[in-house]
């Protein structure tokens, strides 16, 4: 049987700890090659690897930038800091339907090529407000908001793209070792920007972003992938994302997945708007002090994408698991008052969220047929781009009523709450499955 017959055939009913059931003929899980790097033995991956690098580098000082921009303009204001959050994100809440159906319908790396040409454009635009300091907080917001909806346009068919360049078997390494570059540029990014925005201030860093983008439409053009034969459908574009919807409820456990994330965006994934409050207020430093917290977690994020390629098995209860370990890490961070402390602290929360995120993305690439793996992906960039900025608003306004500890200190305890009840789930229903037979 080929991989691609194999993929066709029907995937059992989820069992009742929302583990993915057997296909007839395969294991009950579902598994994977070894080895963290084999991904990278392939030309098209390298290439789309060293794309994603340069873009990703841009990503993260123009990010880092919005943000110090935004602290120096309302002096670290938690509510405009979550209102720049909110409409950085969510774009990908509004239109990523539309984005996943667009994956699957054109020519995936066109698509990437044509939203980070817009990204170059609009990086610019924004620089050249820099240099004249128009940098009031409500023009932020609109940029941020304008590159949100680049970002939402982009994600699917940029993720789906990871999957078109590596052999089924070598799905989960490209997955992980794309997303532990995202985090080695998390690292390298605030580190960048740093002194960027200390000599130059923001303009030079989205000049920088504006550059990186149009290298990265250059080294995608080299890109050389099969051509895609999309599957025949009728219909617009809700009809095809109901589809999409259909698939998911058709492969499970990736509705239970999708659920798993979106709790883990609003009540976990969206502690990072804080990290310039609790730089400036809990621990007293410079507004450009958040970015020694935020290179720190990206430490820990590429330990933790790395780790889950070395699995064997990709499962939901995994995610769970790292989950409970999130939430743990993030409640400490939220009451430790000792810089260092925080700072290795930072690096435990980043471990746990990127293995959280990367578990179930690679779970649901595994689960998705690739002529509807667009819109699984569009639907994975609604519960994890898409809810975080909810999750934004409300740590951002109760760190301004309250407190920054506070608010990530209630997240963390919500999504441990739900991770042990998936890990309870699963443990119940593995005493209760041998009775049954």
């Amino acid at each position: 049987m080929t991989i691609h017959e194999a993929r066709a055939l029907p995937i059992a009913a989820e069992d009742e700890a929302g583990l993915p059931g057997p296909r007839p003929g395969e294991p009950d899980r579902i598994r994977t090659g070894t080895g963290a790097f084999r991904a990278l033995h392939h030309r098209e991956f390298r290439l789309l690897w060293s794309a994603y690098a340069l873009g990703d580098l841009g990503f993260w000082i123009s990010y880092i930038s919005l943000q110090w921009a935004m602290t120096r303009a309302t002096g670290s204001d938690g509510f405009w800091l979550g209102a720049l959050f909110f409409c950085n994100f969510v774009p990908m809440l509004l239109l990523a339907p539309i984005a996943g159906v667009t994956a699957d319908r054109l020519d995936r790396k066109r698509v990437l090529m044509a939203t980070r040409g817009g990204v170059a454009v609009v990086a610019t635009a924004l620089a050249v407000l820099m240099a004249i300091d128009a940098d009031a907080p409500g023009v932020l917001v609109a940029f941020g908001a304008g590159f949100g909806a680049l970002f939402a346009f982009m994600a699917p068919a940029s993720q789906a793209l990871v999957a078109n360049s590596v052999p089924e078997a070598d799905l989960a390494s490209a997955v992980s070792v794309q997303s532990a570059g995202t985090n080695l540029w998390r690292i390298t990014g605030p580190a960048i920007a740093a002194p960027i925005l200390a000599a130059w201030g923001a303009g030079a860093s989205f000049t920088l972003y504006a550059v990186t983008s149009a290298v990265f439409v250059l080294l995608l053009a080299r890109l050389r992938l099969t051509p895609r034969v999309p599957y025949a459908e009728e219909g617009g574009v809700w009809s095809r994302w109901r589809e999409g919807l259909r698939h998911a409820r058709d492969r499970p456990p990736a509705l239970a997945a999708l659920l798993t994330m979106t709790v883990f965006s609003v009540f976990g994934a969206a502690h990072v708007v804080l990290f310039p409050v609790f730089a400036t207020d809990v621990f007293d430093r410079s507004a450009t002090a958040f970015t020694a917290l935020v290179s720190a977690s990206g430490v820990g994020a590429v330990f933790g994408a790395l780790g889950t390629a070395r699995r064997p098995a990709v499962t939901l209860t995994a995610a769970a698991g790292w989950l409970v370990g999130f939430a743990v890490a993030a409640l400490a961070f939220s009451l430790s008052r000792s810089w260092p402390l925080s700072l290795v602290l930072a690096a435990a929360v980043g471990a746990c969220y990127f293995s959280v995120t990367t578990t179930i993305n690679t779970l649901l690439h595994l689960l998705a047929d690739d002529d509807r793996r667009g819109r699984i992906m569009g639907l994975f960039t609604v519960t994890w781009a898409g809810a975080i900025p909810f999750g934004g608003l409300w740590m951002g306004a109760v760190a301004e009523l309250v407190s920054a500890p506070v608010a990530m200190g209630a997240g963390a305890l919500v999504c441990g709450a739900y991770g042990l009840a998936v890990l309870v789930r699963a443990r119940t229903s593995a005493v209760r499955t041998p009775a049954a037979t």
